[in-house]
This record gives structure tokens, C-alpha cells and sequence, in this order.
């Protein structure tokens, strides 16, 4: 053994020494440790025993597979390193173990081949025939490994991430190279083939990051308002510090079910695992919120009422508010109390959402309008502006000039809040008119007052009237609500 052979020993044994301490600073070249240290302890034997660095036969293997094994685990952490810096992430276990297996089996193929002198080509050919009769074998153990490749590959989801796999749902416990294992809402381990997951489609409830929505549907009556169950609704989800506050919850309607009145609700969370809790504490809160609004939720049948009644029966609560609020309204007040209840059978009970338009300025029509329930406001144009003039409120009434003689309406009235009216047309004021012909010189004569009342406010007298008495103002009244009612 020569002098520079007795020099390379400590130069091995203190590269030994620096490759462990850099392991201690960065982990990941602590594999490269033992392959590395096998390789100084065989050099160094054999320089000892005076023998070649790679001997011929089986003796160099004591070299050369811990020199293969070296290299092969130094391979796989410069494509770890490179994997990370294309990816942003740690490649798969499984990953690293498919590129680990075919480096070993290229270095196997190359001692065999070029240190023992083994022709492959008939090998492989053998190899084939037994492959194809494994493979037949192993046909399900060969497609979780393939399909483990591709999730691996592809990286639909990650450990950690709830994700639903056909009828399966669950966090992500692990991913082998034969099977899923998923952490089911009751805490149970379930373990889902590889190849049965490549065949689904999967929902990843976890990516992207952003806040994840869910839907809730819920029936409520049909006798409660829109607007009013998708108020109460908002206001409801308002109280849940758990949603996420940069997403506003959508409340609307979907559909006329049998029994009910269908709402969806979309609400917005940042962790998709707190969402049974979170619909628990809204089903919770609907039925309180409701309970005070006085909203059902029916149940799921159908019910078939047969009965007879009067027309208007089945308002009768509302007819009677109708009769105390006509009587307190000028224009009825000359009629008898048969007259009235004549009159308020006439009318009709309508509804009419928030920011709905019940009237057109400039439009026709005939129809009495009484506020039940609700607000609305009275607009105008005034040089090609929309103006705000008023807000009436329950109990009282507009479109009387409508009624009696027909003419445009005047101003635009919009629903300023859900709004119940009464309304009455004039095929329905006939009625009352024909018979008793008088109330049409009741109503002229309270018209006329009026007119005069507002042309003095204003200042001014129109051309038609000017000069006019109230005789003469009434008797063109009078004129016009039997012309158009044609008494």
C-alpha cells in the first residue's frame, strides 16, 4: 500500500465527519449518512488489505452497493429539492418511493450487466412472460399502484383536506401507494382503494382556500310574505359571529312546493368542518325568530277543506277594519251603514312587496286604493325628476279621482315597506251607485269642496274654474261621475 493510498483513509474519514455534521444543520442529507459511511469503511478495508477499490467478482459488491445505495438516495433528494422549488410543496412519499425503486433496479441491471457480465436481453425477455402471468395476478395490487401514481401525480387533494370520494366523505388521514385512508364525521378509520378513488369524481371541500358556501332550503307557509321571511331570515343569520363576515349570506325564493314556499339560503364559512354546527345554530334560531314573527313552517301534508261560507267570510277580520276605516273617510260618509257594508264587500285585499309600484303617474285607471298594512310613498316628475311629495301610512286612501271620473292618475305611489292595500274599481263602485243614484251628488259635492279647498291653498284658480261658484264646480263633478258611470 503505497503512501497517497494511506493519505486518502483520513481524507475519507474526515469527509465522513463533515458530511454528519452538515446533517445535523440540515436534516434532509441524513440519508446519505450510513450509504456513505459503508462506502469509507470498504474503501478504506480493502486499501488495507491491499486489494483494488472495485475487485472483480463478488467481493466488489461490498463497494458497490453501498455506492449505489448512495447515489440513489442523493438522486432522490435533488429531486425532492427540485420538485419543491416547481411545485412549492414536498413530493408524495409514494412518489419518492416509485423514482427510488427504478434507480435501484437501473443500478442492478448495471452491476449485473457490466460487472458479472450478464446478458439482460434474454432476462428481459423472460421477464415479460412472468410479468404478463404477475400482472394477471396482481391485476387490482397493480391498478392501486398505478392510481396511487396518478393522485400523487395530479394531487386532487392532500393530507389534512375533507374531501368527498363518490359516497364517501371525510379528512384525508393519509395516501399510500394501495388505498386512501379518510377520517369519517363519526371518527372511524375508512380505507378506499386507490383505484376505486381514480374512478370517482372528488370534491375537495378544503381548495381552493377561499370561504366555502353551502346551501340550506327551508318551506314556509304560503300565507307569510317574501319579504318578510327573507328579512327575519338575515337578520338571523346576522347573529352567527361564525360566518364569514366578507361574503353577505344570500337569502331567495327557489320554488312553489305542495305545502310551502321553498327559501334557499347560501351562507359563506372559512372551515368547511364547523358547517354541522353552523346549521344546527341556524335551524335553532329559525324557530324562535319565526315564533316571534308569528312565520309556520308547515308540515309536509295536504289538506283538503270542504265548507261553505259567505263571500268575504274568510276575511272577516279585515272586512271590519275596512268598515271602521271607510267611515272615517269623507268621501263614504254620506252613505248608510248598508251602503257601507255594500261598499266593503266590494273591495279586494291585496299585497304588494317593498319597492313595488301600485300606481303610474300618467297611467289610466279606476281603482280606490285603502292602506291596511304598511307604508307607501307619493311621488311626482317635476322637470323630467322623480320628487318624493309624501308618505301615507294605515288608514289612508288614494286614487279617488281614478274612481269616480277616470281620469290619468296624478303622481306614482311605491310600496315603501311590504304593504296590504284595499282597493275597489270602479265596476265595483257601480254597484253601490246604482243603487242609490243620490250618493253621486254626495261625492260631488265633497270633490267640490276639495277642489276649492286646494285651488285657495295654491293661491290660484285653474282657467276652467275661475270665476266659478262651488254650485257650478259641483254640477261639472256631478257631470263627470255620471258620464263615466253612465247614470
Amino acid at each position: 500500500m503505497n503512501g497517497m493510498a494511506w493519505l486518502a483513509i483520513p481524507a475519507a474519514l474526515a469527509s465522513l465527519l463533515v458530511l454528519a455534521r452538515l446533517a445535523r444543520l440540515w436534516p434532509g442529507l441524513r440519508p446519505l449518512l450510513v450509504p456513505w459511511a459503508l462506502v469509507v469503511v470498504a474503501a478504506s478495508g480493502l486499501t488495507v488489505a491491499g486489494r483494488p477499490l472495485l475487485p472483480e467478482g463478488p467481493l466488489g459488491l461490498v463497494l458497490l452497493l453501498p455506492l449505489v445505495t448512495l447515489l440513489v438516495r442523493a438522486t432522490v433528494i435533488v429531486f425532492d429539492l427540485l420538485f419543491r422549488r416547481s411545485q412549492g410543496e414536498t413530493p408524495p412519499s409514494l412518489l419518492d418511493s416509485v423514482v427510488s425503486v427504478l434507480l435501484y433496479g437501473l443500478g442492478a441491471g448495471l452491476i449485473a450487466r457490466y460487472w458479472f457480465g450478464v446478458e439482460l436481453t434474454p432476462v428481459l425477455a423472460t421477464s415479460a412472460v412472468v410479468g404478463a402471468v404477475v400482472g394477471l395476478a396482481l391485476q387490482d395490487t397493480l391498478g392501486n399502484l398505478f392510481a396511487g401514481i396518478s393522485l400523487h401525480t395530479a394531487a386532487p387533494f392532500q393530507a389534512g383536506n375533507w374531501v368527498r370520494v363518490g359516497s364517501h366523505e371525510g379528512r384525508v388521514d393519509e395516501i399510500t401507494w394501495r388505498a386512501v385512508r379518510l377520517r369519517t364525521w363519526d371518527g372511524d378509520l375508512l380505507t378506499v382503494p386507490n383505484n376505486e378513488v381514480a374512478r370517482h369524481s372528488i370534491l375537495n371541500f378544503s381548495q381552493p382556500a377561499e370561504p366555502h358556501s353551502r346551501l340550506l332550503l327551508i318551506g314556509v307557509s304560503y300565507e307569510t310574505p317574501p319579504n318578510q321571511v327573507i328579512a327575519v331570515l338575515r337578520r338571523l343569520l346576522g347573529q352567527i359571529p361564525e360566518l364569514a363576515s366578507e361574503h353577505e349570506p344570500v337569502v331567495r325564493v327557489v320554488a312553489y312546493k305542495d305545502f310551502a314556499i321553498e327559501y334557499e339560503i347560501r351562507y359563506f364559512l372559512h372551515s368547511y368542518p364547523d358547517y354541522r354546527r353552523i346549521e344546527g345554530e341556524i335551524h335553532r334560531l329559525i324557530w324562535y325568530h319565526f315564533r316571534r314573527h308569528g312565520i309556520e313552517i308547515p308540515f309536509p301534508i295536504r289538506n283538503v277543506y270542504l265548507r261553505t261560507m259567505e263571500p268575504g267570510a274568510q276575511h272577516a277580520e279585515p272586512s271590519l277594519r275596512l268598515e271602521r276605516t271607510l267611515r272615517g273617510i269623507d268621501l263614504f260618509q254620506p252613505l248608510s251603514d248598508d251602503e257601507l257594508r255594500l261598499t266593503a264587500s266590494r273591495f279586494r285585499r291585496l299585497h304588494y312587496a317593498a319597492h313595488e309600484r301600485l300606481i303610474v303617474e300618467g297611467e289610466p285607471g279606476d281603482s280606490f286604493f285603502v292602506i291596511d298594512r304598511g307604508e307607501v310613498e307619493v311621488s311626482k316628475r317635476f322637470g323630467g325628476r322623480e320628487r318624493s311629495l309624501a308618505r301615507l301610512m294605515e288608514g289612508q286612501f288614494f286614487g279617488e279621482m281614478a274612481l269616480l271620473t277616470g281620469e290619468p292618475r296624478s303622481a306614482t305611489v311605491t310600496a315603501f315597506s311590504d304593504v296590504d292595500v284595499f282597493t275597489i274599481d270602479k265596476a265595483g263602485f257601480l254597484d253601490v251607485l246604482l243603487k242609490n243614484p243620490k250618493i253621486a251628488d254626495d261625492v260631488s259635492t265633497i270633490l267640490s269642496e276639495r277642489q276649492e279647498a286646494m285651488n285657495q291653498a295654491q293661491g290660484e284658480l285653474t282657467a276652467r274654474f275661475e270665476g266659478s261658484s262651488r254650485g257650478e264646480i259641483k254640477q261639472h263633478m256631478l257631470g263627470r261621475i255620471r258620464s263615466y258611470f253612465g247614470l
